[in-house]
C-alpha cells in the first residue's frame, strides 16, 4: 500500500513549530558556542573541593550564557554590522529545498495558509498571484478551465489557475512558511533572518546567495552598481507581517535578495516606515523591482513615497489605505518617475487618500498611453462627469479600474463608461449604491463596439459590486439580455483572486 503523504500546505503548517523553532539555524546550522563558554564547562567538572551551592550557580551561569550563545543573531540596524557566514555545507533542510525547486511535480494552484476574507478582495489582489500556465501580457480574459473532449477540439484538458508568479515548489514552500507563521501569529523577526532570504534566493535562482556589493567611496564620477539582468526575478509576500521591522529589511538587503526580487507585497507591514522605504528599499539594493505593494502601511508619508523614483524599473504601485500620503504626493511620484517618463507606467492602486477630479486628471495625463490599472476608490470629490471625461483619456490601454465608494459612480455614469472603455476586463463598484443595474453599462460596450469598428469586440467583463445598489433580480435579468459569458458578477464577499489577468 502505498502511503498518502500529507500536503505541502499541512508539512508547512507543522514546520513552524513552537516558539522556540529557529529558522535560521535551520538553514544557518547551529550556531557555535564561544571558547569562554567551553572554558566555563571544562571548569565546572567534577570537583570534590566545590560544595553544592557553588555547582549550582556555576550550573545557572553556564546554562545562561549557552542559551545566549543559541540565541537567533540580533541583526544590528547599521547596515555595515557584520553578516553571518552561511553554512560551509547546505543544511539538510536546504538540500531538500533545492530537491524541490529542479522537481518534476506538476504545479497546482497556491493557497496560502489563511482562511479567504472578503476584506483581502481587491482587483489586484494577491499581489504575487500570476496565471499558470504563464500567459501573454495582452492576455485580459479570464482563467480558463476546459475539457477539449467536450468541445471537440482535443482530448486534453486546457486549464489555468494562480500560483506565485515565476515561482517554483521551493519558493511556494517558503511563501507557505512564511503564511502560516502570519495566520499562526508567530511571526516575528527571530523567525527570518539573513540565512532564510538567502535560502529564498537559492530558491529562485538555484545559485548560492552572493555578498551585496559593497559601495565604493563617492566620487566626481558616479558609477552604477553592476546587476546581473540574466538572474530569474522572484515574488516575494510578507502580507500582514505585522512584526516587520527595520530588521526584517536589513536581512533581505544582507542577503542580496534584490539580486532577484521583481515582486514585493508588503502590505499591512505596519512597521513599515519612510526611513525604511528610503534608505533600504530604495537605497539601491533592489534595482530589479518592477511591482511593489505598500498598501495599508500606514506610517508612510510622503516623503517616503517620493524615494520611490529610485527605484528605474517600477511600473506597479499599490497605495492603497496609506491615509498619510496626499493625492499631490502620488502626482508628483508619477510625474517624475522613470518609468513614467519612458512610458512603461502600468498600474497605480491608491484608493482612500481623497481623490479630485483635478489630481486625478493629472495621474491620467502623466501616464495616458500605458496605463492599464487604476484604483482611485473611497473618493467622494470625484464627481460622475469628471470621471466620463478623464477616463476617456485611458480608453486605449486601461483593463482594470477600481471605484469603490465613489458616490460619483451611478447608472448613467457605468452607461458611458462602457461606451468608453471598451478594453475593461475588470470592474469594482462595491459601495456604489447609486448603481442599480449593469445592462447599462452592457449596453454601452455594445454601443461602443457598434461606433468603432478598429477597436477589438469588448470582451468578458469581471465586476466585484458587493454593497452596490445591484439586487440578484436586476443581475440575472442583465444575464438574460446578454450573454452570460460575457459577465461575471460577485454580489457576495467572493471574488479572491477574480481579477488577476497576469
Amino acid at each position: 500500500m502505498v502511503r498518502e503523504f500529507p500536503s505541502l500546505r499541512t508539512l508547512t503548517l507543522r514546520v513552524v513549530g513552537p516558539p522556540s523553532c529557529n529558522p535560521e539555524v535551520t538553514f544557518g546550522g547551529p550556531r557555535a558556542r564561544s571558547s569562554s563558554s567551553g572554558a566555563d564547562s571544562d571548569s565546572d567538572s567534577d570537583d570534590d573541593e566545590v560544595d553544592d551551592n557553588a555547582k549550582q550557580e556555576s550550573s545557572k551561569l553556564l546554562n545562561k550564557k549557552r542559551r545566549k550563545s543559541s540565541a537567533p543573531t540580533n541583526y544590528s540596524d547599521d547596515k555595515e554590522a557584520s553578516i553571518p557566514s552561511p553554512p560551509k555545507e547546505p543544511t539538510m533542510t536546504s538540500r531538500l529545498l533545492r530537491s524541490l525547486r529542479v522537481s518534476t511535480l506538476s504545479q497546482k494552484p497556491y493557497s496560502g495558509a489563511g482562511r479567504p476574507n472578503a476584506n483581502d478582495v481587491d482587483i489586484s489582489h494577491p499581489w504575487i498571484m500570476a496565471a499558470y500556465p504563464p500567459r501573454d501580457s495582452a492576455n485580459i480574459a479570464p482563467l480558463i478551465n476546459v475539457d477539449g473532449a467536450e468541445d471537440g477540439t482535443s482530448g486534453e484538458t486546457t486549464n489555468e489557475f494562480l500560483t506565485i508568479e515565476n515561482g517554483n515548489h521551493a519558493v511556494e514552500c517558503l511563501q507557505l512558511f512564511i503564511d502560516a507563521l502570519v495566520e499562526s501569529g508567530r511571526a516575528g523577526d527571530s523567525r527570518m533572518g539573513v540565512h532564510f532570504f538567502r535560502e529564498w534566493v537559492a530558491a529562485v535562482t538555484g545559485k548560492e546567495s552572493t555578498a551585496v556589493p559593497k559601495k565604493k567611496k563617492k566620487s566626481k564620477k558616479k558609477q552604477k552598481a553592476s546587476v546581473d539582468e540574466s538572474l530569474p526575478l522572484g515574488s516575494l509576500s510578507l502580507h500582514n507581517y505585522a512584526a516587520g521591522s527595520t530588521l526584517t529589511f536589513r536581512s533581505m538587503e544582507k542577503a542580496n535578495v534584490g539580486s532577484c526580487l521583481g515582486t514585493l507585497d508588503i502590505t499591512g507591514v505596519h512597521g513599515l516606515t519612510d526611513t525604511i522605504l528610503s534608505n533600504i528599499i530604495c537605497g539601491g539594493s533592489f534595482p530589479r523591482l518592477r511591482r511593489l505593494s505598500v498598501k495599508n502601511c500606514r506610517k508612510l508619508t510622503g516623503k517616503g513615497i517620493a524615494a520611490l523614483v529610485k527605484l528605474p524599473k517600477l511600473c506597479a504601485l499599490d497605495l492603497g489605505g496609506c491615509f498619510n500620503i496626499h493625492p499631490n504626493d502620488v502626482v508628483s511620484l508619477i510625474q517624475n518617475h522613470p518609468s513614467t517618463k519612458k512610458g512603461r507606467f502600468q498600474e497605480l492602486y491608491a484608493s482612500g487618500l481623497g481623490w479630485t477630479d483635478v489630481a486625478l486628471e493629472e495621474i491620467v495625463d502623466a501616464t495616458a498611453g500605458s496605463l492599464r490599472g487604476l484604483g482611485v476608490g473611497f473618493s467622494p470629490y470625484i464627481s460622475g462627469p469628471g470621471l466620463i471625461l478623464i477616463l476617456s483619456k485611458l480608453a486605449s490601454t486601461l483593463d482594470h479600474l477600481a471605484v469603490p465608494f465613489c458616490p460619483g459612480m451611478d447608472d448613467a455614469v457605468t452607461s458611458e463608461l462602457g461606451k468608453k472603455l471598451l478594453k475593461l476586463a475588470v470592474l469594482d463598484i462595491r459601495g456604489c449604491n447609486k448603481v442599480n443595474s449593469l445592462s447599462g453599462m452592457m449596453e454601452g460596450r455594445a454601443v461602443g463596439q457598434s461606433q468603432d469598428d478598429d477597436v477589438a469586440t469588448a470582451g468578458h467583463l469581471f465586476v466585484l459590486a458587493r454593497y452596490s445598489g445591484i439586487s440578484n433580480n436586476s443581475l440575472e435579468e442583465t444575464i438574460r439580455l446578454y450573454e452570460s459569458e460575457r459577465l461575471t458578477c460577485i454580489l457576495d464577499g467572493g471574488g479572491i483572486g477574480g481579477g488577476i489577468r497576469r
